[in-house]
């Protein structure tokens, strides 16, 4: 099936460019874990915390530093993002340790996906809310949970089908949303095993934290280099349908 071709093309590029992933990645990446790791050390006792009590928040220097963290990683990633595209795509860069950053691609880069984010929050708030309305007055309030997990699921297709865009742009090509989905069309089954294959293979990478208790330096460690592996995988994906969808590569 091409989705697990692809899949695997997106790890294959990984291990045979090992070299040139960690040049293109080391330095931003390595910025934004190292702002992730101060956060961690200097307020340890709000990492991990999902719901804060009201009566007793954090202090705003800490949300100051969360934010200035998402900042560097959000900036860092598309750093990685454009190189990463551009190097297996256009075989550019991969050869130093300080990547070029191409503030108008990743400018862009940011743009397109703000722009991919919110079509696929609103088609899957629409296709859970129609589920809902449509069957909760037959099946009861647990219906809510499945029409949530299909909306995702769709909405995961569609993040694949429209996300061709991102690639496009950091090599320089202009790409409509509508060019993405006639490019794609006929390959939501791909996207749908790319998805799926994604998400599994992420959750598998992380269930060795659970040996650690979800804490300590060793899941701090694993954890970096998990979400390296993470972010390489999703861009690695995106990256190989661009190739073989839109440009006609072969997938072997």
């Amino acid at each position: 099936m091409l989705g697990w071709k692809l899949f695997l093309r997106a790890i294959n590029l990984i291990l045979d460019n090992l070299g040139a992933a960690l040049r293109i990645s080391a330095l931003p990446y390595g910025i934004a874990a190292a702002v992730a790791i101060w956060v961690a050390v200097s307020w340890p006792e709000y990492i991990g915390v999902v719901q804060f009590d009201p009566e007793d928040p954090p202090p705003a220097d800490f949300a100051l530093a969360k934010l200035v963290e998402l900042m560097v990683a959000l900036i860092a990633y598309l750093w990685v993002a454009v190189g990463w595209h551009r190097y297996v795509l256009l075989e550019e860069g991969g050869y130093g340790w300080v990547p070029p950053f191409r503030g108008d691609l990743v400018l862009g880069y940011l743009g397109r996906s703000l722009l991919v984010g919110l079509a696929v929050v609103v088609i899957m708030l629409a296709v859970a809310t129609m589920i809902i309305v449509l069957l909760a007055p037959i099946f009861g309030a647990a219906m809510q949970t499945f029409a949530y997990a299909v909306a995702f699921f769709v909405a995961m297709i569609l993040f694949y089908r429209l996300g061709v865009v991102l690639p496009a742009g950091a090599v320089g090509r202009r790409m409509t949303f509508g060019e993405a989905m006639g490019v794609t069309q006929g390959h939501s089954r791909t996207a749908a095993l790319l998805a799926l294959l994604t998400l599994a293979f992420s959750q598998l990478l992380q269930l060795p934290t659970s040996l650690d208790g979800g804490g300590g330096a060793i899941t701090v460690v694993y954890q970096v280099v998990v979400q390296w592996i993470g972010l390489m995988l999703a861009v690695g994906t995106l990256t190989a349908l661009y190739g073989v969808v839109v440009e006609k590569r072969p997938v072997d």
